[in-house]
């Protein structure tokens, strides 16, 4: 007849190896899951060097195949092109912000301190 210390002894000792087995398991499908993010934007990159690519080909080189033809590719080419336009209106507007901080007098936003 087992006592009540070996039944708590089994008890913990299948515990403990079901705990291990688990954390064994999760750790595993964790580093796959990493793996498969890895992958996952290695895709992305390639996708996106490859719209690169074609962006590139209709606009600045002029090629205009079945795919610049294509009602999509034509929304998304002027998104991006509209999207560039806004970038250039952003970066002007960082050169005249560093342009403001190198005048003379202070605004009176900015009051020089005394």
């Amino acid at each position: 007849m087992d006592t009540l210390w070996d039944r708590v002894k089994r008890n913990l000792v299948d515990w403990y190896g079901t705990a291990y087995e688990k954390t064994d398991e999760l750790a595993r499908v964790g580093k796959k899951k990493i793996e498969i993010t890895g992958v996952n934007r290695a895709i992305e990159r390639h996708l996106s060097e490859l719209g690169g690519r074609v962006y590139d080909m209709i606009v600045e080189q002029g090629k205009s195949g079945v795919i610049a033809k294509d009602a999509r590719v034509k929304e998304l080419v002027e998104e991006v092109r509209d999207l560039e336009e806004e970038l250039k209106k952003k970066e002007s507007e960082i050169e005249a912000i560093r342009s403001e901080k190198h005048k003379g007098p202070q605004s009176e936003e900015n009051p020089k301190k005394e």
